[in-house]
């Protein structure tokens, strides 16, 4: 009894691992000839238009922003760190062309 399960799992083991079948000789589909088709083309156009209408969006929110802001706490931080960078910049430069005029 045991015998014949053990063949008939053997041809069944023998059966679902036969060689595969070669490739065809021409593919079934031209390569050369797909195509995005309509699917592609209104995905494509969505992204267009949404683009847009967010470009418009966008410099509509820009043109009410008011160029004469009153200034902030963040405003003169920058002003600040701005006159630190040419000072340090200034000093640097002096030092470069002392340097410079000092022969070794």
């Amino acid at each position: 009894m045991m015998d014949g399960v053990i063949s008939l799992l053997s041809a069944i083991v023998w059966l679902e691992s036969a060689d595969p079948s070669p490739l065809p000789e021409e593919p079934p589909i031209d390569p050369s000839r797909v195509t995005p088709g309509l699917l592609g083309f209104l995905s494509f156009a969505f992204l267009v238009i949404a683009v847009v209408l967010l470009y418009r969006s966008l410099r509509k929110q820009m043109n009410k922003v008011d160029p004469n802001l009153p200034e902030g706490p963040g405003d003169r931080e920058r002003e600040y760190d701005a006159e630190l960078t040419e000072r340090a910049e200034e000093a640097g430069a002096d030092q470069d062309a002392g340097s410079q005029e000092r022969p070794d």
